[in-house]
């Protein structure tokens, strides 16, 4: 069997593995000291945005709120009073009963009443806010996937006690060798297995180029999404990520079978010449590049339009007659 050699725009797949990993993902600390009084949730659990996942001793805060809204309620009483002294001033300054004094007087105690609630309730939305922070809320939905602290333990402000991880929006990221990355560009075509699926090869599309290497591995970050939006990825898994990287211009290719490779080194190809109504078999050696699927490149030693033998190639001799049929 032989194929006719020829010059085409070839694609090459360059493969790597990466991971998976979550749009979002937090360690959460308590934005207060104190003891843990209840868990509501273990690892593995779901989530949603805004539910209760630690809350802790709130007894002091309690009472300190309540003394807040005692001394609001006390000032708003004092307050209502200077009015009330205030409006008797006033009427009585319209009768010459008072001098002028006396209801500029008052009103300077209308206005330090009324600092004085504003104080009060300042006071209490702090109380009530250090109140809410004995409980450590989800930012955003998602699994807990680590539980650090149980019930009874005293924690700190930036202690992690949670450790949650968003499952919508996960991402395959994949380090790329720096040598390769001239070649990516975000309209690359790339797939990508997630090794234990039924769907196989999934089509993903290039969200993020990160050009800075790392100096340790030599490599970039390249961030891949499924191009099916609806399709939810494990964080934490590995993937195999497949990038279809076309030639930038036609190149002389050989299918893999046709390629004999010797001990010492050299890559040799069988080619079929004719020869009046026969073909005969010649071995040319050639020098090899790139590996394009199925295909390899071929960089001299043959030319385009020739016929390279493919199967029964490994028992031939020079000059051997040969029967073509195409592939």
């Amino acid at each position: 069997m032989a194929t006719e050699t020829k010059r085409e725009i070839v694609t090459e797949k360059f493969t790597l593995t990466g991971s998976v990993t979550p749009l979002q993902q937090a360690s959460l600390s308590p934005r207060a000291s104190g003891l843990v009084e209840t868990v509501h949730v273990d690892a593995g659990a779901r989530v949603s945005q805004g539910a209760k996942l630690i809350t802790l001793d709130s007894t002091m805060a309690q009472l300190a709120r309540e003394s807040a809204e005692a001394q609001q309620r006390e000032a708003q009483a004092r307050l209502s009073e200077s009015k009330r002294l205030l409006a008797e001033a006033r009427s009585l300054l319209a009768r010459n009963s008072i001098p002028e004094t006396q209801v500029m007087t008052r009103d300077a105690e209308v206005a330090i009443a009324t600092a004085a609630l504003q104080r009060a309730a300042v006071n209490l939305r702090e109380r009530e806010e250090m109140l809410e922070r004995h409980a450590v809320i989800a930012p955003f939905a998602g699994v807990i996937s680590r539980k650090l602290t149980e019930a009874g333990e005293w924690v700190t402000t930036g202690t992690p006690v949670m450790r949650l991880v968003s499952l919508a929006g996960a991402r395959i990221d994949v380090q790329v060798p720096q040598e390769r990355l001239a070649a990516i560009s975000a309209d690359t075509p790339v797939e990508f297995d997630l090794g234990n699926t039924s769907e196989g090869a999934i089509t993903g599309k290039i969200t993020a180029l990160v050009p800075v290497s790392n100096p340790d591995t030599r490599s970039a970050l390249v961030r891949i999404e499924p191009a099916v939006a609806s399709l939810q990825l494990i964080p934490g898994k590995s993937a195999r990520v497949t990038f279809l990287i076309a030639s930038h211009e036609p190149v002389l290719t050989v299918p893999r079978d046709a390629v004999i490779r010797r001990a010492d080194g050299t890559v040799n190809v069988w080619v079929a010449n004719r020869s009046s109504d026969a073909w005969t078999a010649t071995m040319l050696r050639v020098d090899i590049g790139r590996t394009f699927s199925d295909q390899i490149e071929v960089l001299s030693g043959l030319e385009p339009g020739q016929q390279v033998i493919i199967r029964g190639n490994e028992t031939l001799r020079p000059g051997q007659a040969v029967r073509l049929t195409a592939q």
